[in-house]
């Protein structure tokens, strides 16, 4: 058999989607030091689906605000501009590959049900870390797996010969791509991810949450993506493709210097925020 290799990717990067042009020219407003909540508001304003989307979510169990918030520039004021962000990118990337396959619309759920359990696991932990950059956080949780999506939804002769690997052997996803393609999703998240220039943080923790340590400057961020990434499977949220844990990178671990007795409180609250915000998403 002869392995397919990422120029295939790269060939057919162009039939990839792209994120829309409104949320392009928000993350380009929040990080514009300039900027104020009335630009912001200005933007997400002239589209009426960001709008709604974000005064639902505003409005959700999810922050729990105590008064009903009824304006965007109220919520960004509360929120923050990255937080905004980080809510508007997640609804334009779930839409953006909704119902592109109905055959495979079942596992595709499952792939982002264990995205969104990442992203909030990672969120949790940065929290606990008292990571300066919290939503960027959620936003590398959510899109740690965005390859997963390309092979299932662009490559799917190649992604069924992975999922067979993966039941005939009972193998981790990562080590059947491998295996079978000669490449891994990471590999096509960071070309993703690259697409929609997206910023070098990112694209980073994306292309190395197995191997944090080849991160460089951004280990602690890669580091928290994989940790939470193991500890959404250990919880049951999505599926990840296989049915093992991956190992827990020693370095990673160590860089992170979380106390052991501490992870059972970190997994009660991310089951708590995952079931608050999945409602919403679903």
């Amino acid at each position: 058999m002869s392995t397919p290799d990422l120029q295939k990717i790269i060939a057919g990067i162009d039939d990839l989607p792209t994120l829309p042009r409104t949320v392009l020219k928000i993350t380009e407003l929040v990080n514009n030091p300039k900027s104020s909540a009335k630009d912001l508001a200005r933007i997400i304003t002239d589209d009426q689906v960001l709008t709604a989307r974000l005064l639902k979510l505003v409005n959700s169990s999810f922050y729990g605000f105590p008064q009903r918030i009824s304006t965007v520039n109220t919520a960004i004021v509360l929120l923050g501009f990255d937080a905004i962000r980080s809510l508007l990118l997640t609804t334009s990337v779930f839409d953006l590959f909704a119902g592109r396959n109905k055959k495979s619309k079942q596992d595709q759920e499952k792939f982002w049900d264990h995205s969104l359990g990442c992203a909030v696991g990672a969120k949790v932990i940065g929290n606990y870390l008292r990571h300066d950059k919290i939503e960027e956080l959620f936003v590398a949780g959510l899109l740690h797996d965005i390859g997963k999506i390309v092979e299932m939804l662009y490559l799917p002769d190649e992604f069924a010969k992975v999922v067979a690997a993966i039941n005939k052997k009972n193998i981790l996803m990562l080590t059947a791509e491998e295996n079978v393609l000669g490449y891994d999703h990471a590999e096509i998240g960071k070309l993703l991810a690259g697409k929609w220039n997206l910023p070098i943080k990112l694209v980073q923790v994306i292309a190395h949450h197995h191997q944090p340590a080849s991160a460089g400057s951004f280990i602690t961020e890669a580091s928290i993506v994989h940790l939470a990434d193991i500890l959404c499977r250990a919880l049951n949220m999505g599926y990840g493709g296989d049915n093992k844990i991956p190992p827990l990178d020693k370095l990673a671990w160590e860089s992170l210097k979380i106390k052991a007795d501490c992870m059972e409180l970190i997994m009660e609250t991310m089951q708590d925020e995952y079931n608050d915000i999945s409602s919403f998403i679903s």
